[in-house]
């Protein structure tokens, strides 16, 4: 029967184990010291060599002929761990066995000694899939375990990890392993397997593999069942990734705004059976690339990157400049996420590069979503929001204090409230236009300490920035990454906007400040619409007039 090559050539001894030497290094020092503990703690993500280690450390501390830390491999315990007739060593897969009552069962076990070997080794793989009762049943045997008995955890998310099971186990972190280790090791299971495997295509593969050994194995096993020869151009088609050269090309349509371009790439990729999300993905990282490229001493972060390809990161990494490339991240990431909701991908990639794609003159569109409608009081007419003429605030609160309490003095505030509207000029307001000519608004800092202690989040993009008040509304200093950021959390709006009220007394709308003469030409966002769906026409696409 075939076996994996991920299990064919899992590592046997700690020699052979890629990438965690730090950690193989304390291990055999604590076997060949006899200082072994009683309960061990193994987290990193997927194919690191959580549970390799584990079961290889099972088989030294019961190995009858240890060398300098290693099992032998060729005692009777050492071969009936690998073929599993030894019942010492005993796999719990927690995912399945999550129960209290799985973890009482085991409690119990505890009491019997091994049958052959020194230890009774007990590997829970996947811990953090226990429930809370299965972890309190865990904690006490984990904490005074009998002499025989050590326990040897192993997770991939230690945050659900409960902190008192943290503090009763020795802790070993493995990392990701590095591309330039995974291809070494696929390249020397590759010539073990007589696979003609092209150095190029052991990168690639070990670039997909993110940092897994047994994820690149498994792309290498692919490959060699369709080709026993394996070049870059076999690991594209089989791992359902693009050639970088599509991926420059994407970029460079997307920097000269040929949407046209852009999307017909995409739709050739995808008739050549291209996972769009992985597409998603490799422009992801493709743009992270582009974004370190102009920083001084980016290029020392391109790990994994082919010296022709780190030529042309360098250059046209300086001509897109970092912050289009953070633009693009972030608007791929964002549909990468909705993808994964179950939306079409094809839909959400066009629509995250037409975004990227369209002209800078259509991101005013943006502002318009962006600014909150002004609070209009119940008694005032629609148009019209308590200002003083001369710009500055009216700090007392009478005019939103009939709504917030009514019950005092209700009679009063009904037959004063009218006669304080007729007293301010409201409907000779300043025309919209005025917007162009804020006021500082004084009470700016007073807002600021406040929001640092209720929305640090929505502190730390408005610290050190200045308020200004155009009647209406109240507006702010502002990067493009706070407005993003405000753009999107409904919760920070809806907070500063509070704030303001508790110290003004007034209900305000917000919105970002653009300093006199950097704020474009004002348009009507009918206006806006039409020319966007113009440019949208020049650009090739299919615009379909309503009638």
């Amino acid at each position: 029967m075939y076996r994996a090559l991920y299990r064919k050539w899992r590592p046997q001894n700690f020699e052979d184990v890629v990438g965690q030497q730090a950690i193989v290094t304390a291990l055999k020092n604590q076997i060949e010291t006899g200082r072994i503990g009683h309960a061990y703690l193994f987290t990193g993500t997927r194919g690191t060599g959580k549970t390799t280690c584990a079961r290889i450390f099972a088989k030294a501390i019961n190995c009858e002929n240890p060398h300098h830390g290693d099992p032998c491999c060729q005692c009777e315990i050492c071969k009936g761990i690998d073929n599993g007739s030894i019942l010492d060593v005993e796999e719990i897969d927690a995912a399945s066995n999550n129960g209290v009552d799985d973890i009482r069962d085991l409690r119990d076990e505890t009491a019997y000694t091994p049958t052959m070997g020194r230890y009774k080794v007990y590997i829970i793989d996947e811990v953090h899939m226990l429930s809370t009762s299965a972890f309190n049943a865990l904690l006490k045997i984990l904490e005074e375990p009998p002499a025989h008995v050590v326990f040897i955890l192993a997770t991939t998310e230690i945050h659900k990890v409960l902190p008192t099971i943290l503090s009763r186990c020795q802790r070993y972190d493995f990392g990701r392993i590095l591309p330039e280790d995974i291809a070494s090791r696929i390249e020397y299971v590759a010539g073990e397997e007589k696979i003609d495997l092209t150095p190029q295509a052991a990168a690639l593969i070990a670039r997909l593999a993110d940092g897994a050994l047994r994820d690149a194995l498994s792309i290498l096993d692919t490959c060699a069942g369709v080709a026993q020869h394996i070049d870059e151009d076999v690991v594209r088609r089989m791992a359902g990734v693009t050639d970088k050269s599509y991926l420059f090309q994407i970029s460079d349509g997307i920097s000269r705004g040929e949407v046209s371009q852009v999307l017909a790439q995409v739709a050739q990729l995808r008739q050549r059976s291209v996972d769009v999300k992985r597409l998603c993905e490799e422009l992801i990282q493709h743009y992270r690339n582009l974004m370190l490229a102009p920083i001084s001493g980016g290029e020392k972060l391109l790990a994994g990157i082919p010296p022709e390809e780190e030529s042309q990161y360098l250059e046209k990494g300086k001509a897109i400049g970092y912050q289009a490339a953070v633009q693009a991240i972030m608007g791929l990431g964002a549909a990468l996420e909705r993808m994964g909701k179950g939306t079409d991908p094809r839909i959400e990639l066009e629509m995250a590069l037409i975004k990227l794609a369209m002209p800078t003159q259509a991101q005013p569109l943006q502002t318009v979503a962006f600014t909150p409608a002004p609070y209009t009081p119940a008694a005032a007419q629609p148009n019209l929001e308590p200002y003083l003429p001369s710009g500055n605030m009216a700090p007392a609160p009478q005019p939103v204090q009939p709504v917030i309490q009514p019950k005092p003095q209700p009679q009063v505030k009904e037959t004063a409230q009218p006669q304080k509207e007729e007293t301010v000029p409201q409907r000779e307001a300043p025309p919209r236009k005025k917007l162009e000519k804020p006021v500082p608004f004084e009470q700016w800092d007073a807002v600021l300490e406040r929001l640092k202690t209720e929305d640090h989040g929505c502190y730390s993009f408005l610290k050190g920035s200045k308020g200004y008040c155009d009647g209406p509304r109240i507006l702010f200093e502002c990067n493009e990454f706070g407005r993003e950021f405000l753009r999107e959390s409904k919760r920070s709006q809806a907070t500063l906007k509070k704030i303001i009220q508790e110290i003004t007394g007034v209900a305000y709308g917000i919105g970002p400040y653009a300093p006199s003469g950097a704020q474009e030409k004002k348009q009507s966002q009918s206006e806006i619409v039409q020319n966007s769906l113009e440019r949208m026409k020049n650009a090739g696409l299919e615009v379909l007039d309503e009638e």
